[in-house]
């Protein structure tokens, strides 16, 4: 029972050793704050780390028998690492392909851009700075409209593949050259307080943080495929302050 103990024991802690490492890789650069919940980040890492950091080790556990010849036990015990692994390996790709890539201004909301949600095939209709999909965490941009027919009827069928604007790579623009549109479109944050007063002290403090009185503030609504929430804007530059974990669109 003791080589059981100690082998998956130190299993253990490897795998675990590992998926801190791997934990810092997504969650800082990967999915920094508050990607993790609106990219289903958390979600996949959890995953992850439950089958993986929690099952190599059961197995371990399992084969150590002290009765097994030792050229066996290593034998068995380098399987199940190789599997794992591979599964890790597996597991981070997954979670990579799934990583936000761009947080895109589209008509009156901010929606969060998955690497998923990109047809690659249509990056070179980007322009060049946007043709290659960052891994250090999510740039801002915004989608402009469509400049002739051909373009507005290209991004219909696009949508109706379930592709939004704010997907479609040719529509990318620099969010400082929308800056201005984009704070007209946001309301006024007291309209936020209204419907959340709860609210009041994480706005005081967004506004403290970033030198603005807290009235001037504003607000859009930011979407993913897994969450909803808004992001408080301020002036100059509709630069983003805050984000808030509630629905905003009322």
């Amino acid at each position: 029972m003791s080589l059981r103990v100690r082998a998956s024991g130190l299993h253990f802690l490897i795998s675990a050793s590992i998926a801190l490492l791997a934990s810092l890789l997504v969650f800082l650069v990967w999915y920094p704050s508050p990607y993790a919940t609106f990219s289903g980040g958390l979600a996949l890492f959890a995953m992850l780390v439950g089958i993986d950091v929690v099952l190599g080790p059961v197995l371990t556990a399992l084969v150590a028998s002290p009765d097994k010849p030792g050229a066996e036990l290593r034998r068995d015990i380098g399987l199940i690492a190789l599997v794992q692994l591979l599964a890790f390996g597996y597991g981070m790709y997954t979670i990579a392909m799934a990583r936000p890539v761009h947080l895109v201004f589209e008509v009156d909301r901010l929606q969060v851009v998955t690497a998923a949600d990109i047809e690659t095939s249509q990056l070179d209709k980007a322009l060049p700075e946007y043709r290659q999909l960052p891994w250090t965490g999510p740039t801002l941009l915004a989608a402009r409209k469509p400049v002739n027919q051909e373009e507005m009827l290209r991004g219909l069928d696009l949508g109706i593949q379930g592709l939004d604007i704010s997907m479609q790579p040719e529509r990318w623009v620099s969010y400082a050259s929308f800056a201005e549109a984009v704070f007209t479109k946001a309301r006024p944050v007291k309209l936020l307080l209204e419907k959340y007063p709860e609210l009041a002290g994480q706005v005081q403090a967004a506004a403290a943080g970033d030198g603005v009185a807290s009235e001037s503030l504003r607000f859009l609504p930011m979407t993913s495929r897994h969450a909803s929430g808004v992001a408080l804007l301020a002036a100059p530059g509709a630069r983003i302050v805050a984000y808030l974990p509630v629905e905003g669109f009322f």
